[in-house]
């Protein structure tokens, strides 16, 4: 996982649902991350919802509140909507833990930092440092403290999500440090 991650904020107004970041009709679609990303946040504003309307505004981070896309099923399609629309991290007051697990598991970044909100808004620049959890503000020069990403799943986004991991510690030949 790169230490520094520059990019656009887009800033959530309110509870983000899961099911309105890709409506309930395109999960049926593969786990795709460039078929995902056509949909997401569809359901959240009526700004992107139609084909690529989030993805392309180019926003590199989402910003949110509390329980950011909680209130459904593990739905995976989020996730990979989600990178494949060019996000590099969400960072939230809190997560829904099955996003949050989904998320380690595909290798983005899901960003516990409460107060974020205050500190960011839609078209603000950030430079995000996961692995110090230092987020600094290049709009505005505010700068804010978010709980670092944990040294595991730093390795597992590193290495391009949880499968990717698991085959490189088989190649390895240490499995016996997974027990």
């Amino acid at each position: 996982m790169a230490n520094n991650l520059k990019g656009t904020v887009w800033k959530a107004e309110g509870y983000v649902f899961a099911y309105d970041i890709i409506k309930q009709e395109f999960w049926t679609s593969a786990l795709d991350k460039e078929e995902n990303s056509k949909w997401v946040m569809g359901g959240v504003h009526p700004d992107f919802d139609q084909e690529n309307g989030f993805k392309s505004n180019g926003y590199s981070f989402i910003v949110a509140g509390h329980n950011f896309a909680g209130g459904g099923k593990s739905i995976e399609h989020v996730i990979t909507g989600l990178m494949g629309a060019g996000i590099k991290a969400v960072i939230a007051e809190s997560f829904s833990r099955l996003q949050f697990r989904n998320a380690i598991n595909y290798g983005l970044p899901f960003i516990t930092c409460k107060g974020i909100e205050a500190i960011a808004s839609t078209g603000d620049e950030l430079e995000v440092d996961p692995i110090s959890g230092q987020i600094k503000n290049l709009s505005t020069g505010k700068e804010i403290q978010a709980a670092p990403v944990a040294p595991f799943v730093a390795e597992v986004a590193e290495a391009g999500g949880l499968i990717s991991y698991i085959q490189n510690i088989i190649k390895e030949g240490k499995v016996d440090e997974l027990r």
